[in-house]
């Protein structure tokens, strides 16, 4: 069995990859293959591998390992977990609403939740089958070229309102839906990605600017909602895990491996490379008010800014596990996600 390391779990998980092989049919027509088990019940959920974070009106949900979803209304003093129809891991959760919201993971599934995260259904899986040398004949060009997908996980989703929504993943998948998510279409001919690198993130605000990045520092930008894209020059050849557009609409920064931080002032168009203080792969991030950002990572890293990047100042989480993930809650207190489950800290950072 291939050994993956916990910094590498939410968006490098090359090992858990395969090179695997199934029929072109997309949606859940294929959830007889994938034999969906529902989530199972723990009273140890917050304690296990979460690896996303979204924060909605007065609720935070988490998702992360066994197809754990759970939720909070009351500041992470107290936690629900989700029914929901699977037990791969999730990746990432997105909601454009107190009620509607979506989460990806592993073996290319897509849910979705109408109630505030408290009851979720399949919307699409990408499982793994195996298919005979007969059947591999049978394949075009195109299809045998996708077949790395098969089985793979997705990585992040982005929704720009109710209906029109985004997931990427590994080996170059790119999802879209202009219906909520009753059907989901590749789109992955909109960018120019023809050696499938793995894409690990898409964030974006309301007004159509839209960041997609990954590995081997693919990087693309559109500025209609994720309808058409262009390819940015990135300021290094390494892979970005995430992005994170500043509260001024023309601030983006990007970052990922060992701890390679950039920041935009005009949209992508030039880049200058920030002092993160680590070589610890950072995982993602949120701004708080006008300039204060906080970047997470792996081996307990968290990163502040004051200054919207110009300086960090560096702390080690006590337990040295993963931050996958981080967003503000409605008092303003933080709470992050990881290789050692919810934690709770202040906006200062001072109870990390």
């Amino acid at each position: 069995t291939t050994m993956i390391q916990p910094a590498f779990i939410k968006r490098f998980t090359y090992a858990l990859l395969g090179m695997s092989l199934s029929t072109m049919a997309h949606s859940v027509e294929n959830i007889e293959h994938l034999k969906p088990r529902p989530a199972l019940p723990s009273d140890k959920a917050t304690q296990y591998l979460l690896t996303d974070v979204d924060v909605v009106a007065n609720k935070a949900i988490v998702v992360g390992d066994r197809g754990h979803i759970l939720f909070s209304e009351d500041g992470g003093q107290s936690w629900i977990q989700a029914k929901v129809p699977v037990q791969q891991l999730i990746t990432a959760v997105t909601f454009v609403n107190q009620d509607k919201g979506w989460a990806v993971g592993h073996e290319g599934i897509i849910l979705h939740t109408e109630d505030g995260g408290k009851n979720w259904q399949l919307q699409y899986t990408n499982p793994y089958i195996e298919l005979s040398n007969d059947e591999l004949d049978q394949l075009t060009d195109d299809q045998f070229a996708k077949l790395p997908q098969k089985g793979a996980p997705l990585l992040d989703v982005w929704f720009r309102d109710e209906s029109v929504g985004y997931a990427v993943g590994a080996y170059g998948m790119f999802l879209s839906t202009s219906n909520g998510g009753e059907s989901w279409q590749d789109v992955s001919d909109r960018i120019d990605n023809i050696d499938g690198w793995h894409l690990n993130s898409i964030q974006g605000n309301g007004d159509g600017l839209v960041y997609l990045v990954g590995e081997k520092g693919v990087l693309f930008r559109s500025l209609d909602g994720g309808e058409t894209w262009a390819s940015l020059a990135a300021p290094y050849e390494g892979s970005f895990f995430n992005s994170l557009v500043g509260s001024n609409p023309n601030e983006v920064f990007i970052f990922g491996l060992q701890g390679n931080t950039f920041k935009s002032s005009d949209r992508g168009e030039t880049w200058t490379k920030l002092k993160s203080n680590t070589t610890d792969g950072l995982m993602a991030g949120t701004t708080l008010g006008s300039d204060k950002l906080v970047l997470v990572g792996n081996s307990g890293v968290i990163l502040s800014s004051p200054n919207a990047g110009e300086d960090f100042n560096l702390k080690i989480a006590k337990d040295r596990k993963a931050i996958l993930s981080v967003a503000q809650l409605p008092d303003g207190k933080l709470v992050m996600v990881g290789q050692g489950g919810v934690r709770i800290a202040s906006s200062d950072l001072d109870s990390i």
